[in-house]
C-alpha cells in the first residue's frame, strides 16, 4: 500500500455553521455538504455539546482488515462537552459517507473520544468548515485496512 499526497489545491470556500438543540450532528453535516459546488467537505474544528453519543475504537492487538466486530463500542446519553472535532464528508457509491473524530469531555472531568457513528446537539454546537474543491475526491473501502479510505483519480 502506497501513501497519496496532494497538496496542489486552494481552500477559499469556509463556512462557519451553529447548530442547534436536537439536530443531529450527521444530517447538518451532510446538509453543509451539499451546500458546497463540489459536496465535499472537511470539518477543521468545532465545540459544544453533545447527547445520545455513539462511537467505536479499535479492540487492542487486532490484525488488519479492521472489521465493526473489531471495534469496542461505546454509547452514553450525555451530556458531553465537544471538545474538539474534525472530519471529512466525501462521496462513495454515489452516497455521501460521513466520517467524523471526536474528544469529548465527561461530567467528571474525563476526556474519551472515538470514531462518532450518531451524536445530537445539547445546548450548541459550533462548527469551521471548508469545501473541498477537487471533484476527483472519493472514499474506496481498502482492502488491506477494511476501512474507506480517501483517495482521488485524476
Amino acid at each position: 500500500m502506497e501513501s497519496q499526497v496532494r497538496v496542489d489545491f486552494p481552500l477559499t470556500t469556509a463556512t462557519i455553521a451553529r447548530l442547534v438543540p436536537g439536530q443531529e450532528i450527521f444530517e447538518a453535516v451532510k446538509s453543509l455538504a451539499a451546500r458546497t459546488s463540489s459536496g465535499r467537505l472537511a470539518i477543521l474544528s468545532g465545540l459544544g455539546s453533545l447527547t445520545d453519543v455513539v462511537f467505536r475504537n479499535l479492540k487492542p492487538r487486532i490484525a488488519r482488515p479492521v472489521s465493526l466486530e473489531k471495534t469496542a463500542p461505546f454509547e452514553g446519553p450525555g451530556p458531553y462537552e465537544l471538545l474538539s472535532v474534525q472530519g471529512n464528508v466525501l462521496p462513495m457509491d454515489q452516497e455521501q459517507v460521513v466520517h467524523i473524530h471526536v474528544t469529548l469531555g465527561t461530567p467528571s472531568g474525563e476526556v474519551i473520544g472515538g470514531h462518532l457513528f450518531a451524536a445530537k446537539v445539547f445546548t450548541t454546537t459550533e462548527l469551521i468548515c471548508v469545501e473541498l474543491p477537487l471533484k476527483s475526491l472519493f472514499r474506496e473501502r481498502s482492502p488491506v485496512t477494511g476501512l474507506t479510505e480517501i483517495v482521488w483519480r485524476d
